[in-house]
């Protein structure tokens, strides 16, 4: 005969069936199981025992307390915990040899709470149809140094057919900044999804309608261009993107950054590629029962191409005279142009990466953008080398060298400052 569990309200109904003097082989036909299983839950019941089957002691026992103090911890999170990282955590710092399955049981019976089932649906989108992005917010990292703590921001992707993942990090959090790490993960997935599920973003959309929300009108000329079509997650619910949101969670918790120095954000870059790579050959994808990695390979194939170029939006734009010193103000900076054009007026455009400087539809300059100056003069090494300008050659290429190196003095003074 197949046996079951007996629970508590089967014991209720055992008692109540020996009240109404049912036979014991009655009340185990119709609970399924032997009629031994009810005489020893009467014998217990009379002593007053607990059933000695659920008394029984497990190699976890020894782990309760930390398991408890773990749960608690991450129930500040908002969401339940993912017991896949307890397991690790278990495994690698505490040598676990349990199974997972094990574990799982543990928790859940002996920290109920934490594990009330809820209801929910599971949606899965069809190959190439959908990209979920969300920001993974002021992650600290020691950067240059132990002990040399700073925040940077990480934009994390994932397709919502194969649960590919990409993640960027930048320092900043900006509209700018937003639209660029987007032109990267495109160029990462090596294809455009028909949609883009994101956070609620105030810089990039200004009123929420669903399908017909409102954007930032840079961030939808951006969408536009591409043929893709926005649909913004409703306010305050993460729910709405839960393969994103479960992603970062899975991710950040397995990387745990804050235990390692990384040189630069280059190194912090490189070091997370590597590690993601490696975890989609281990995940696996709901839609297919195949990893992430195979998955992705079936789902590249339904993306759409990459444009040639991606149309670049300026943030900023003026049209302004250059002044006679040769250079012209703009965004915070000064920057110089051949000595032909003083007096003229050129115009200015902050492009995100770059500033570029035209006049009359010709591109005198393009200068790399450098976020944390002000009042700089950015030199030109075309306009320097205009044999016209009265300079001796010693002069000429103190100049010359300043210009060719202002970049690269910039960075190692903000390495310094980091």
């Amino acid at each position: 005969m197949p046996q079951r569990r007996l629970h508590s309200e089967d014991i209720d109904f055992i008692m109540a069936g020996k009240r109404m003097e049912l036979s014991n082989a009655k009340i185990a036909k119709k609970l399924g199981v032997t009629e031994g299983a009810i005489r020893y839950r009467l014998k217990r019941k009379v002593a007053g025992k607990e059933d000695g089957r659920k008394c029984k002691h497990s190699q976890l026992d020894r782990y309760q307390e930390f398991i408890g103090i773990w749960l608690e911890e991450h129930s500040e999170e908002g969401c339940r915990p993912e017991l896949k990282v307890l397991e690790s955590t278990l495994r690698h710092f505490h040598a676990y040899s349990g199974s997972y399955d094990a574990l799982r049981r543990y928790a859940t019976k002996k920290f109920p709470d934490y594990f009330k089932h809820r209801s929910r649906i599971r949606i899965e989108t069809p190959p190439g149809k959908l990209l979920q992005v969300d920001w993974k917010e002021d992650i600290p990292i020691q950067l240059g140094e132990w002990g040399k703590w700073v925040k940077v921001n990480a934009l994390v992707s994932a397709l919502g057919f194969s649960r590919k993942f990409v993640v960027f990090f930048s320092e900043k959090r900006d509209l700018n900044t937003f639209i660029t790490l987007h032109q990267e993960t495109f160029q990462c997935l090596g294809g455009l999804p028909d949609m883009l599920r994101t956070d609620c973003l105030k810089s990039a959309v200004l009123e929420w309608c669903g399908e017909h929300s409102r954007l930032n009108e840079r961030y939808r000329r951006f969408l536009s261009g591409l043929a893709i079509a926005a649909f913004p997650s409703r306010p305050g619910t993460p729910t709405d993107k839960g393969k994103v949101e479960k992603r970062i969670k899975d991710i950040f918790a397995r990387l745990d950054l804050k235990k390692r120095m990384f040189r630069s954000l280059a190194h912090l870059q490189q070091y997370v590629d590597d590690q993601l790579r490696q975890f989609e050959n281990e995940w696996m994808c709901g839609a297919t029962g195949l990893s992430i990695r195979e998955s992705f390979a079936y789902e590249r194939e339904h993306l759409r191409p990459l444009p040639n170029y991606f149309a670049v939006q300026p943030i900023a734009e003026s049209r302004l005279r250059v002044r006679r010193d040769g250079t012209v103000h703009f965004a915070g900076n000064y920057y110089q142009v051949p000595r032909a054009y003083v007096g003229k007026e050129v115009l200015c455009q902050h492009l995100g990466q770059k500033i570029v400087i035209y006049h009359q539809g010709e591109e005198l300059e393009r200068y790399d953008y450098l976020p944390h100056s002000k009042g700089m003069v950015r030199l030109s090494e075309k306009a320097l080398s205009d044999p016209g300008i009265c300079l001796s050659d010693t002069v000429r290429n103190w100049g010359l060298q300043v210009a060719r190196r202002q970049v690269e003095i910039y960075h190692e003074l903000i390495d310094r400052r980091i």
